[in-house]
C-alpha cells in the first residue's frame, strides 16, 4: 500500500523530452550550462522546441509535416492561454509568467518552418535576413529576454540576440550547404550569386566553380566577422554577464566555423568540434564574462 513517501525517481515526461532534444555536449547545451543562470531549464526548453520544429522540416511526409505544423500553432495558442498539453510546451510554461518573455516569438519559428517546408528561395540578402530572424533570431531574443529582469531587454541586448541568431543559423547553413542543396534547398540569395557571376542552377546542382567557392569563402568570412563583433555590442559588463549564454554560444560557433575549410576539402563531411574543444571554449568564454 502507498506509504505517503515521495518518490524522486518517478518519470518526468517533460524533463525527458527536453533532455532528448538538447543533447549533452551539444553547442546549445553547453551555452545553457555555462549561462550561470537559474533560468537554464527555460533556455533548454526553448532549444527543445527549436529542435522539435526542425524535426518537422526533416519529416519524410510533406503532408504529415504540415499537419504537425498546424497542430503546433494550436498548441502555442494553448500555451499562451496557460494550458498546454505537449511536454515541450509544458516545459515552456514558466515563460508564460515571465514579464519580459514574448511568446509570440515562438510563432515566428513556425513561420520559418513553413518557409523551409516550401523550399523558398531568397532573392536578396535582406529577404534571407528576415528568414534568419524567424528561424534563429526569434529564439535567441526570447532566451535573452528570459535572462533579463522584469524591465525587459535593453536595445543593445535585443540587437545582440538578433545578430547572434543570424550568425548561428548561417554557420549551420555553411556546414550543411551540400546536404541542403541535395534536398533541393538553396539558401544563398539569387542576387548574391548573380552578382558573383554564378549560375544559380549550376550552384544548386553542386557544380562548384572557383567563383562559387570564392562566394562561399566570402560568406563564411562575413559570418566570422559578425561572430567576432558580438561581444562589442554589449558595452556594459553587467550586460555581458547577463547574456553570458549568448556569448558562449557565439564563441562556440566561431570556433566551429574555423573547421569549415576542412569540410570544403572533403565534400559531404560535417566536421564537428571535439568534446574537449567545446568544453574549453565554453568554460573560457564564460569565465571571461562572469
Amino acid at each position: 500500500m502507498p506509504d505517503g513517501t515521495v518518490r524522486h525517481d518517478a518519470p518526468d515526461p517533460t524533463a525527458d523530452r527536453v533532455r532528448e532534444s538538447v543533447q549533452p555536449g551539444s553547442l546549445r547545451f553547453l551555452a545553457a550550462l555555462f549561462s550561470g543562470s537559474t533560468q537554464r531549464p527555460s533556455l533548454e526548453a526553448v532549444y527543445a522546441f527549436e529542435a522539435e520544429v526542425r524535426r518537422i522540416v526533416a519529416s519524410a511526409s510533406h503532408d504529415a509535416a504540415h499537419a504537425r505544423l498546424q497542430w503546433w500553432r494550436g498548441e502555442l495558442d494553448r500555451l499562451v492561454a496557460g494550458r498546454p498539453s505537449h511536454p515541450l510546451a509544458q516545459a515552456l510554461l514558466p515563460l508564460h509568467d515571465h514579464p519580459a518573455a514574448d511568446l509570440a516569438l515562438l510563432h515566428e519559428m513556425l513561420v520559418a518552418t513553413e518557409l523551409d517546408l516550401a523550399r523558398l528561395t531568397y532573392v536578396t540578402w535582406q529577404e534571407l535576413e528576415a528568414y534568419l530572424f524567424r528561424s534563429s533570431g526569434a529564439p535567441q531574443v526570447l532566451i535573452a529576454a528570459t535572462l533579463s529582469p522584469g524591465s525587459g531587454l535593453s536595445p543593445a541586448e535585443r540587437d545582440f540576440a538578433r545578430r547572434l541568431g543570424a550568425a548561428v543559423r548561417q554557420t549551420e547553413m555553411l556546414f550543411d550547404l551540400e546536404r541542403d542543396l541535395a534536398r533541393g534547398h538553396l539558401y544563398a540569395p539569387l542576387q548574391g550569386l548573380d552578382g558573383s557571376g554564378i549560375d544559380p542552377q549550376a550552384f544548386s546542382q553542386r557544380r562548384f566553380t572557383d567563383a562559387a567557392r570564392a562566394f562561399v569563402d566570402g560568406w563564411s568570412n562575413r559570418v566570422r566577422q559578425e561572430l567576432a563583433a558580438l561581444p562589442g555590442l554589449l558595452t556594459e559588463p553587467a550586460l555581458r554577464s547577463r547574456q553570458r549564454h549568448g556569448l558562449v554560444l557565439g564563441a562556440l560557433h566561431a570556433r566551429w566555423l574555423e573547421r569549415l575549410p576542412h569540410v570544403q576539402d572533403a565534400p559531404g563531411s560535417r566536421t564537428e568540434l571535439s568534446p574537449l574543444s567545446r568544453l574549453w571554449t565554453a568554460w573560457r568564454t564564460a569565465l571571461r564574462h562572469a
